[in-house]
């Protein structure tokens, strides 16, 4: 936790069936301008506890 989280895409086959992790979308959460976080501590820039839940 020390080092940040990470946030990846699953795409989901719904015709085929079956989950793939999209290659192109990654987050590391550890390179944050102001230090690592983890990705359930993010808020907008402004923001209050009311906007937490669209993060």
């Amino acid at each position: 936790m020390d080092k940040g989280s990470h946030i990846i895409q699953i795409d989901v086959d719904t015709e085929r069936g079956g989950l793939s992790i999209n290659p192109d979308f990654f987050v590391d959460f550890g390179d944050e301008p102001d230090g690592p976080a983890l990705a359930h501590e993010m808020r907008y820039p402004g923001g209050d506890c009311t906007s937490d839940i669209w993060i």
